[in-house]
């Protein structure tokens, strides 16, 4: 529906144009993302999940009660699309496991290597049982991100655009954002001599991120509900933090 996403009467004095405040917010979350990662060894982890949390209030703080219906919160779940999206999320995070085993093996040119990284900047993790660590880096990875991600980007942003866009056109707007957010997982890193790029490898995990997100935005189209996105979401973080904990860890937590 071709409407423009009805955001609460304070709000809507303040941004004429959803967009305006989308990308605002957009700018501020990617920002504490970016700091989890590479402004802080100490909080490393705490603003990354911070800035999952603050988007599942976005609809709560920023939209009316019609604007949560717009991007797809009180409708009916769609059982059969509901499974299907599980099915392709998981597909898609395999797809980016192996590609990335067959041109990079476990370099650190590898995206899931990355992430990989990502979660043994945390010491505890060495001291932890590899099915303990599993679990407590997996249980928040299929809960916090994808909740919070789908709401924002699938939700938030293809609605904020829907009113000027087609369909097509607002989900790769908000694929665009999605896998250029993600590129602080891989592609940009904290090296030697500072922040750093990996230009080739990165490239192809924007395209990856890019074509995940249309896969969520198409199941979300055929779901009817928000949620379809997020069960799709989930399962491709459940895929990748099982190949990355039980095939990729570089030193692996112990396994007694």
């Amino acid at each position: 529906m071709k409407e423009p996403l009805e955001l609460s009467r304070p709000w809507r004095r303040l941004f004429p144009s959803p967009l305006v405040l989308v990308l605002l917010l957009f700018v501020a979350l990617t920002a504490l993302r970016a700091y989890g990662y590479f402004g802080s060894d100490i909080l490393h982890g705490p603003p990354i999940m911070l800035g999952f949390v603050l988007m599942w209030f976005v609809p709560l703080v920023f939209l009316t009660r019609y604007g949560r219906k717009q991007i797809g919160f009180g409708r009916k779940l769609s059982w059969k699309w509901n499974a299907i999206g599980i099915l392709l999320g998981a597909a898609a995070a395999g797809f980016c496991y192996l590609l990335g085993l067959l041109l990079y093996g476990k370099s650190d040119q590898n995206w899931f290597v990355s992430v990989a990284y990502a979660f043994q900047t945390d010491e505890r993790i060495a001291l932890l049982p590899r099915h303990i660590a599993y679990i407590a880096f997996t249980v928040p990875a299929i809960v916090a991100s994808p909740v919070g991600e789908e709401i924002f980007f699938r939700g938030v942003t293809e609605q904020a655009n829907r009113d000027r866009m087609s369909p097509r056109a607002a989900a790769c707007f908000a694929a665009a954002l999605f896998a250029l957010a993600h590129l602080i997982h891989h592609g940009i890193y904290r090296g030697f001599e500072g922040i750093e790029v990996m230009p080739v490898s990165g490239a192809i995990w924007f395209v990856l991120m890019f074509a995940t997100s249309l896969v969520f935005s198409f199941v979300r189209q055929k779901g009817g509900s928000i949620w379809t996105a997020i069960f799709a979401h989930a399962a491709f973080n459940l895929v990748m933090n099982t190949t990355i904990f039980y095939s990729l860890m570089v030193t692996h937590p112990q396994t007694s």
